[in-house]
């Protein structure tokens, strides 16, 4: 007698109930894991700027733009005050606002510096947090969905299949076979 194999409806069908069973689970452990990281970079921003002693060039690129807002608006006002300004001076000197920061790509400003640490800080944020309780919770419930697709990629039969998923589905508070509830009693309407 030949063994049974599926068809890939029937794994499909099966792909689709494991990812109806599982996605909740993970998508609650995703959502509780972004809190967690969002203080957690906060805090490894801060230090991490400390630490590798980006804090003070930072603070020193912020002074440098300040003064040199400081400066242009100092020029702007002495060539709007000068006699010549009488007769005609560049739209630029009538600003009374100013800014280094153009459409230029090559000019690196404080918030690209803090953005850079962000970047890092959150890497390493991460990192933390997967040792933490509920990174261990989200990491087993992605490692217990895995290893379910893989026995329904490697089933020969679904009987046999449904049995092993039931089993990987109940380490997770989770159940294959679903229980069909009857409907209440229909009552009479006046």
């Amino acid at each position: 007698m030949a063994k049974a194999t599926m068809q890939k409806w029937q794994r499909d069908h099966f792909v689709k109930e494991l990812d109806r069973n599982y996605d909740p689970l993970i998508s609650a452990a995703s959502l509780k894991l972004r809190s967690i990281e969002a203080e957690a970079v906060e805090i490894a921003e801060k230090n991490l700027a400390d630490e590798i002693g980006a804090t003070p060039i930072i603070q020193e690129l912020e002074d440098a733009i300040e003064n040199l807002k400081n400066k242009m608006s100092k020029a702007a006002r002495f060539f709007s005050k000068t006699k010549q300004a009488k007769k005609d001076i560049g739209y630029k000197f009538k600003e009374k606002s100013f800014d280094v920061f153009g459409y230029r790509s090559n000019q690196i400003t404080p918030d690209d510096c803090w953005e850079q640490i962000r970047e890092w800080a959150g890497e390493l944020a991460r990192e933390k947090i997967k040792k933490t309780p509920e990174g261990k919770i989200l990491a087993t419930l992605e490692a217990n969905k895995r290893a379910s697709y893989k026995e329904i990629m490697e089933a020969g039969s679904p009987d046999s299949l449904k049995d092993r998923l039931h089993t990987n589905l109940k380490k997770d508070g989770l159940s294959w076979h679903q229980e069909v509830k009857a409907l209440p009693p229909a009552g009479t309407i006046n």
